[in-house]
């Protein structure tokens, strides 16, 4: 078949068109493109409240304007943090992202910088963690930046039985590195703990065994420990008190006059374990719950600013331990977005058949209209919707519990930008409320007093509890404490040891009835 001049030259031009357009596609999508074509991404670390309660959350991301993306939809399956934190680590020059948990999912989301979190029940991003731009560690080092010379010292539980555990720590863009590929190998101390001394101020650690490795970390301190295995980081330290847990209900930063609850959860092979709470600030300290055997409080912090939250673990041994933490708190004045704080009565007991009254206690909405609309959602046991919940202005809301049982009351709050927040309380329907009920307490006990002076009294408190104890035990470690020696001669033989601080054990366990 002939093919006409004029035709060929069709075909010609058409193969160089789809040649050219072809170059400016492969271009386009290598990342490397003006700004007015995809805008520069990120490499760090995005997070995401699920406030969705998803069973999994996926991280889809890629370049905008291209098809480059991490992997094929549904993405990446993301990190628990903590709480209802989820996270996910970019590598490359990526600028959208989709949270989704497969069926579910947000909009096309523009990703903000590194450390920003989304918040999925309010649709908007704002700062979570302080992240450093993690560029390649491997890269020709140049010129190393001085470090502190103090000790410090870092920890991996190799729960992934590695034979050898080696750290590679650096700080910037890998300039500056404790040692060259794979770092130094640790030393193993016993049950599978590997420890790593060493001065300088390092942002980032590569656990590894030459071959098998960890991603690139961000270090967070020295007297850390790393799980190879759970990839989470923890306090190292050998109390026989074993922290598991402490947190609050609400993530921060939260509003002054918000009820936040503080919890922590610790076991000890010496005895029960007492929980003392307190917050300081501006260094006034707050002491919101001292030594008891509940393990939860509820903390309404007056004031706006950074304050330091103190947990305290003692057991019946006297062993302590001790973990914090900082909180942001901010000033609600002229906030648009609307707050809930909380609500009265507290979330407990209330009597079945008698009437509720929940008040919301919201700010905000500072926006619009300057209004705040309400809606009251109550279920009973069965989780059955027992009322009609609609919008008001009304932040007040009466039911009455006709059945035996918790009842969840969930309290929406939106403003006049459609702006929502939403939380739920539970209170316990029961056939008699106590009113008082007796708040289980480490145990305090007055002997008689002999001599003039109070027996056991160690810390001149003017009772007797497990603070005497623990008072000996400092001042037979040799610490600098406030002791009554008289009060300390438990057994008045003239001389303080560590049976004193026993009887008094004793005593409080009422197993030294003679006493």
């Amino acid at each position: 078949m002939r093919i006409k001049k004029h035709a060929l030259k069709c075909v010609v031009c058409l193969l160089m068109t789809i040649v050219l357009v072809f170059g400016m596609v492969v271009a386009t999508s290598a990342a490397k493109v003006d700004d007015d074509v995809a805008p520069t991404g990120i490499s760090g670390t995005v997070y995401f409240k699920n406030t969705a309660n998803w069973s999994t959350v996926n991280a889809y991301v890629w370049i905008q304007g291209t098809t480059t993306s991490v992997q094929a939809w549904p993405g990446q399956a993301m990190t628990l943090d903590e709480g209802n934190v989820y996270k996910y680590t970019i590598s490359g020059d990526y600028n959208m992202i989709i949270f989704n948990n497969g069926a579910d999912q947000t909009a096309d989301l523009s990703i903000p910088g590194a450390g920003q979190i989304y918040d999925f029940s309010t649709g908007t991003w704002s700062m979570y963690k302080e992240e450093p731009t993690t560029d390649d560690p491997t890269q020709a080092p140049t010129e190393k930046p001085t470090q502190s010379g103090e000790t410090k010292v870092v920890y991996c539980k190799n729960s992934a039985g590695w034979s050898s555990v080696n750290a590679y720590m650096w700080s910037g863009s890998g300039s500056s590195k404790n040692a060259e590929w794979p770092g130094v190998k640790m030393t193993n101390i016993g049950e599978d703990i590997w420890q790593y001394e060493f001065s300088g101020d390092w942002e980032n650690i590569i656990f590894n065994n030459g071959s098998n490795q960890t991603g690139d970390l961000s270090f967070p301190g020295s007297g850390r420990i790393y799980d190879n295995q759970t990839n989470s980081w923890d306090i190292y330290d050998t109390s026989p008190i074993t922290v598991k847990s402490t947190g609050t209900d609400l993530a921060a930063p939260q509003y002054k006059g918000t009820d936040i609850t503080l919890s922590a959860n610790a076991v000890s092979k010496d005895g029960d374990v007492a929980y003392k709470f307190s917050v300081t600030i501006g260094g006034a300290t707050t002491v919101l719950s001292d030594f008891t055997t509940l393990n939860s409080v509820t903390w309404t912090p007056t004031a706006a600013g950074t304050y330091t939250i103190t947990y305290d673990f003692m057991d019946t041994a006297g062993n302590t331990n001790q973990r914090t933490a900082t909180y942001e708190i901010k000033d609600d004045a002229g906030i648009a977005e609307p707050i809930l704080k909380g609500v009265s009565p507290k979330p407990g007991q209330v009597k079945k058949g008698t009437a509720v009254a929940v008040n919301a206690n919201a700010a905000g909405g500072k926006t619009g209209t300057n209004l705040l609309f309400y809606k009251f959602t109550v279920k009973d046991a069965n989780g059955i919707v027992v009322n009609v919940p609609y919008y008001t202005k009304n932040a007040s809301y009466s039911f009455t519990p006709s059945n035996l049982g918790k009842y969840t009351v969930t309290v929406s709050v939106q403003n006049s930008d459609n702006e929502l927040i939403e939380r739920t309380f539970t209170y316990t329907s029961v056939n008699e409320v106590i009113d008082d009920p007796t708040i289980p307490t480490i145990p305090t006990v007055t002997p008689t007093s002999v001599g003039g002076y109070l027996k056991g009294d160690a810390d001149m408190s003017g009772a007797v509890d497990i603070m005497d104890a623990t008072t000996i035990q400092l001042h037979l470690a040799k610490y600098e404490v406030e002791i009554d020696l008289d009060n300390a001669d438990t057994e008045i033989n003239g001389e303080v040891t560590i049976m004193d601080a026993t009887i008094i054990q004793l005593y409080l366990a009422q197993l030294y009835p003679d006493w």
